[in-house]
């Protein structure tokens, strides 16, 4: 069985770190972990992804409708690549808006992309408010492991939260560590909360 998650985002958002994240996470568990990542663009605040296969997946590239989960840190960035969700997956989506170049020349707002992601009946997504959220604990550029911590909640990874933990103390120390720590606690704690508001709107 294989477990296939995209996270994807702007340059500069973090975006492979969060993908070193869940493979060390996924490792210290004993589980087969292949990461790819697209990054020639990220020094221009292009669009960047991490490809990450947790198990017996054969190549390192997740095939359309393959994704169990993606993981946007951008908001836009979901709908660049949301083709690659899978029937059930799930889509995380962070609250940070990088309008790209070509609105502005266009001169076009930045889209509702709430919207233009729910219009589809089959798409099931999260929006997170993950800049917020990482402010709150000190850095915002904590918003890349909120929203990591969100993904913990939903349940879908094969480890514990102390594993994450461990794999984020082997890339942070001292204050780093304490603000990293405590995003990964509120993504989660968001994710909790929204999951509960649905079920009393369903009910």
């Amino acid at each position: 069985m294989t477990l296939n998650i995209r996270v994807c985002g702007v340059g500069g958002q973090g975006v492979i770190t969060a993908g070193l994240l869940i493979s060390d996470a996924s490792i210290v568990c004993g589980h087969n972990v292949v990461m790819s990542e697209i990054h020639g663009l990220a020094q221009r605040g292009g669009s960047v992804f991490v490809d990450i296969r947790i198990g017996e997946g054969k190549g390192s590239m997740i095939p359309e409708m393959g994704a169990d989960m993606i993981i946007a840190l951008e908001s836009m960035e979901s709908l660049r690549n949301i083709s690659k969700l899978a029937r059930n997956g799930l889509c995380i989506v962070g609250s940070e808006k990088i309008p790209p170049v070509s609105l502005g020349i266009r001169r076009q707002d930045y889209p509702d992309i709430k919207k233009m992601l729910l219009s589809d009946g089959n798409v099931r997504a999260c929006f997170i408010e993950s800049v917020s959220l990482a402010e709150s604990c000190g850095d915002y550029r904590a918003s890349n492991v909120v929203l990591l911590g969100a993904a913990m909640a939903s349940g879908i990874f094969p480890f514990e939260m102390d594993d994450m933990l461990a794999a984020i103390s082997r890339r942070f120390s001292g204050n780093a560590y304490i603000i990293n720590r405590t995003a990964l606690e509120k993504g989660f704690s968001a994710f909790n909360e929204i999951s509960s508001e649905l079920k009393q709107d369903a009910s």
